[in-house]
């Protein structure tokens, strides 16, 4: 599970976290005792950190920088993510099932494979992105940017696209 120390050590930053990681490859990445922990991250540096696997359900990201972040396979259900800046983020079979990511900056992020099942994406930037097989079921896209975007294969059952922008989106491969 995350403790207290893993929490202090990510917000030192992300070359002593990553540091740490490396050293200590097993890393028991589940959350149960985390509704005592600081899980503000708010405008926080996480750019190019491995957080592979890690459980982020209902942290505050709001403005955290993800640039280049590996969270492949991460659990952000319930995160806010409202402005964050995840420009070429791994963010392959992630989970974000009612994830907040509001105005979020996801521009070249590889959404491949994740769950974003009821997130609110309202205003979001994921021009280039890669959201190839995505679960995007309820999903609100109210004017989303989704220019080159690869949504193939995606499901979109249920999910509201009002105002999105879809230019050059690639709807199906063949």
């Amino acid at each position: 599970m995350a403790n207290t120390q893993n929490i202090v050590l990510l917000k030192q930053g992300v070359d002593s976290w990553n540091q740490w990681r490396l050293q200590n490859l097993v890393l028991d990445r589940n959350r149960s005792d985390n509704k005592r922990l600081a899980t503000n991250f708010s405008r926080v540096d996480l750019s190019g950190s491995n957080l592979k696997e890690f459980n982020l359900s209902g942290f505050n990201l709001t403005r955290a920088n993800l640039s280049r972040a590996d969270l492949s396979r991460a659990n952000l259900s319930r995160a806010n993510l409202q402005e964050a800046i995840c420009h070429h983020a791994n963010l392959r079979e992630a989970i974000l099932i009612d994830a907040n990511l509001v105005s979020a900056f996801l521009r070249n992020a590889d959404l491949s494979g994740a769950n974003l099942s009821g997130c609110d994406l309202t205003g979001a930037n994921l021009s280039e992105s890669d959201l190839t097989g995505a679960n995007l079921s309820g999903a609100i896209f109210r004017g989303a940017i989704l220019r080159n975007t690869d949504i193939s294969k995606a499901n979109f059952s249920g999910a509201n696209l009002n105002g999105a922008i879809l230019k050059g989106a690639i709807i199906s491969r063949m």
